[in-house]
């Protein structure tokens, strides 16, 4: 069974999706475990976050709240269509 935690009105799953090692790099380049939370309602897009190898394991409650809200949404624009870019998002 996943850890879950309720935060923003909404049930979450966290698990690791990947770990530490080659094309598992976290975003700081010192490498880590990807962490993922899922919503169980299926209607928020999943977030992720780098985490330390093996972090969720000694992770509280209070410190898997961080996490997530560290996490950012995935993949798609702000109205979840992905590849498409907004048009007022301006000029690269």
């Amino acid at each position: 069974m996943w850890r879950r935690i309720e935060v923003d009105g909404c049930t979450w799953e966290a698990r690791v999706i990947a770990g530490g090692g080659a094309g598992a790099s976290a975003a700081d380049g010192d490498g880590g475990d990807v962490l993922e939370f899922r919503a169980l309602d299926g209607l928020r897009p999943p977030r992720r976050v780098s985490i330390p190898i093996g972090g969720l394991a000694g992770m509280d409650e209070r410190a898997l709240r961080a996490a997530y809200h560290r996490s950012l949404p995935i993949g798609g624009d702000h109205y979840g269509r992905p590849g498409k870019r907004m048009e007022d998002a301006g000029a690269p």
